[in-house]
């Protein structure tokens, strides 16, 4: 995973009253777990094919393609082939306009997402969850998986990843934002956030403090 961050460049340029993160991957095969954005991602592929994967449809992209992945949509891209691919993803800052819908829209859905958030680390207890939901953890499991596209736990991690990108934005030390959003260490935060963004928390931080 380290590897695989290596091979990103992170930058923070202004763009009118807000801020605009830029993420670009040299040729690799880049595997990103399931995951959301607060704003819209703008995604240029600039070599090699990857498959993009949204909750109810799957499409591939190749070198030349742009993707625009709605705000708090959850998805996931992949390669193709053995040849790997390549990309720049910008990413547009939320507005009123442009809330994030990040998590389900369903009662049952929308219940068990305030009950992750406000759990105080990332032991997700499905069980506990699903009774407080009054219904079966299959059930909730199920549910919850049909409507976001991913399992609960996943979710759970994605909220607690947000958490730690406003504090590392505000300069928070790696190890404060880590403990701050739930995880079990800094080592915890970092294996996380390279699985899900292909870089570090340092990274995404030093872009942060430099813009």
């Amino acid at each position: 995973m380290h590897a695989a961050a290596a091979r990103t460049s992170f930058t923070v340029s202004p763009d009118g009253a807000g801020r605009v993160e830029t993420i670009a991957g040299a040729r690799h095969a880049w595997r990103f777990r399931p995951h959301f954005h607060a704003g819209d991602e703008i995604v240029l592929v600039l070599a090699g094919r990857a498959r993009l994967r949204l909750p109810t449809t799957c499409r591939e992209v190749v070198a030349g393609d742009t993707v625009v992945v709605p705000a708090g949509v959850i998805h996931r891209f992949e390669p193709v082939d053995g040849s790997g691919w390549a990309f720049s993803s910008r990413f547009v800052p939320p507005t009123t306009k442009n809330a994030p819908a990040d998590g389900p829209h369903d009662a049952l859905g929308a219940q068990a997402r305030a009950l992750l958030s406000g759990r105080p680390s990332l032991h997700t207890d499905v069980e506990a969850i699903a009774q407080a939901c009054a219904v079966s953890a299959g059930h909730l499991a199920r549910a919850f998986r049909r409507e976001t596209g991913t399992s609960l736990h996943n979710f759970h991690v994605l909220l607690a990843l947000h958490k730690a990108k406003a504090s590392l934005r505000n300069r928070a030390p790696v190890i404060e934002a880590a403990l701050d959003a739930g995880f079990y260490d800094q080592a915890h935060l970092n294996r996380e956030f390279v699985k899900t963004f292909g870089m570090t928390p340092a990274v995404f931080r030093a872009g942060w403090a430099a813009a």
